[in-house]
């Protein structure tokens, strides 16, 4: 009973939080806030209803935060991948926050890295009322808003986009390390991308002194060995190739998905592409459930309503030529690598997430690229 009450007075002081963040950073008006906030909660309930049960991750989580440590001190492990996300819950546990609060936490964190997102789009000049239209796509929601290590990345990458494009490039690569923290493939594909457009744009002797470093950077973090060996742990992969090792690393994981119910077979680069962004092709005439069939229908859906609202938006501003070239750089980056991995629908739903964001953003400014030379 007490216990019940101290959880029903934290999630007051949660909301009443929730609240003050809007006043003092988005100013965002009050309805709109809580119809945004309404909505984005009403499909982290949908979540928990859909995938209720033990073999949802967000349990998982949630159960193995529980499990006691194999030894008494603390080491580099305990706060990379997985171990990320757990040390957060423990924070939470030890403030004796019960597993819904903790999953309401989670969720805000999502919803905000969905507002910082819609105020990047703002940024780069699409119209307010297209940008808060976009807020509404179901697919960010469902698979960001629940506990797990992409819900922390999503707002991660917001969070840097934001500064990024608010040329303050220190916080901005902080956010890239605690993605890579998480995820080190996604981090190393943001943080290469930054490295390329940085040496399309610095001149004269500067630029490869930077590229020199940047790489020399790379190649340090990924040879440290609690590094090498979480992330890159191959043990029959004899060879010391750093490339070679991070690739097999990924094929690694993407075999573990090849007798899912939601596998599909590879095809060629342009429809791997398709495949991962939107729908897997091969499901259209396929007899699969209707939870899939209907998550195939959202994702088309959510692919017209998109273009739609880009070809709508008619503002017209200045493009910040390193945005524009980082977003060219990241885009293809991340769609030459992860689609050609991965061909699991029920996993790339959720990590696309990741991407889909930055190709909103580069189309946005391709539009007005076009625009703009048009007129001229």
């Amino acid at each position: 009973m007490l216990s019940l009450l101290y959880n029903n007075i934290a999630l007051l002081i949660i909301f009443i939080i929730t609240l003050k963040i809007n006043s003092k950073y988005f100013k965002l008006d009050t309805l709109l806030f809580n119809s945004f906030l309404f909505y984005h909660g009403l499909f982290t309930l949908i979540y928990l209803f859909v995938f209720n049960g033990k073999t949802a991750d967000y349990y998982t989580y949630l159960y193995l935060v529980g499990m006691p440590y194999p030894h008494d001190y603390i080491d580099p492990y305990s706060f990379l991948s997985s171990n990320f996300v757990y040390q957060i819950i423990n924070l939470f546990k030890i403030l004796l926050l019960n597993d819904f609060n903790i999953i309401v936490i989670f969720s805000l964190i999502s919803f905000f890295g969905i507002i910082i997102f819609i105020q990047n789009l703002i940024k780069l000049g699409m119209e307010k009322k297209f940008a808060y239209i976009m807020f509404f796509i179901p697919g960010i929601h469902f698979w960001t808003g629940i506990l797990g290590k992409d819900n922390l990345i999503f707002f991660f990458l917001s969070c840097f986009f934001y500064f990024y494009i608010n040329k303050k490039f220190f916080y901005s690569i902080i956010f890239i390390i605690l993605v890579f923290m998480i995820r080190p493939h996604i981090g190393s594909m943001f943080l290469i991308s930054i490295i390329i457009t940085e040496f399309f744009l610095i001149k004269g002797l500067k630029k490869y002194i930077f590229v020199f470093s940047s790489l020399s950077f790379l190649i340090l973090i990924f040879n440290l060995p609690f590094i090498n060996n979480l992330f890159l742990n191959s043990s029959q992969l004899l060879t010391d190739n750093l490339i070679i090792k991070i690739f097999h690393e990924l094929s690694n994981i993407s075999q573990k998905f090849l007798l899912s119910s939601s596998y599909y077979e590879p095809s060629s680069i342009y429809v791997n592409m398709f495949n991962y962004i939107v729908f897997p092709l091969p499901f259209i005439l396929s007899d699969k459930s209707f939870v899939t069939n209907l998550f195939i229908l959202m994702e088309f859906l959510t692919l017209i309503f998109v273009i739609t609202l880009i070809i709508k938006n008619k503002k017209s501003f200045e493009i910040d030529k390193r945005v524009i070239y980082f977003l060219s750089i990241c885009v293809l980056v991340y769609l030459m690598i992860m689609p050609q991995i991965f061909f699991n629908f029920g996993l790339n739903s959720r990590q696309k997430w990741m991407i889909i964001p930055f190709i909103i953003y580069f189309f946005v400014l391709l539009k007005n690229l076009f625009v703009k030379t048009k007129k001229m």
